[in-house]
């Protein structure tokens, strides 16, 4: 399972300190038993700052498990931020056509690379080159502001094929890929 949190933030006055406890966050919830990586990222030309975090978990049971409630998981530690978001949306999200025993996981996307990651309320056909090779998903918990969100991990150079993909955000990593697994 994949979960993502997107953010608008929008006080630039208070984003450092919101990424210097965001970077601590993040390798406490690896650090949580079903929580597999985490990874930050940044969305390209988008004014106020817009960030996407996508973490590996095994199920939604980590969320009610006594180790991810007594490290404060599920925004209580960032309360002296809230003030300065102007989106904040959680969603849990499964692989559409996932095989038996196969997990879906967050992509760990290199400094090189970008993800481009777009909702839909329906499964559509293929409708473009990127669309076609994206990892689809199925909103399964939490907010559920999307049916359907697909991403695609793209090299930088080609960047300029993301503007055909309408409702996209195109995203390069904020923070190197974290991981609690060997």
């Amino acid at each position: 399972m994949i979960y993502m949190v997107d953010h608008i933030f929008a006080d630039p006055t208070l984003e450092p300190g919101w990424h210097e406890w965001y970077q601590g966050y993040l390798r406490k919830l690896v650090a949580v038993p079903g929580i597999h990586s985490a990874q930050r990222f940044k969305a390209r030309d988008h004014a106020p700052s817009r960030y996407l975090a996508m973490y590996s978990i095994d199920s939604a049971d980590v969320y009610t498990s006594d180790a991810y409630r007594a490290m404060g998981g599920g925004g209580s530690q960032s309360a002296r931020f809230h003030g300065a978001y102007r989106l904040w949306t959680r969603n849990l999200f499964d692989g559409v056509s996932r095989e038996a025993g196969v997990p879906t996981w967050a992509p760990a996307v290199a400094k090189e690379q970008r993800v481009l990651v777009f909702d839909r309320d329906d499964l559509p056909g293929t409708r473009g080159a990127l669309e076609a090779r994206a990892t689809w998903l199925e909103a399964v918990g939490l907010h559920m502001t999307t049916k359907y969100r697909a991403f695609v991990v793209i090299d930088a150079a080609e960047s300029a094929l993301a503007a055909a993909v309408p409702g996209s955000f195109l995203y390069e990593p904020f923070t190197p890929p974290i991981s609690s697994l060997p």
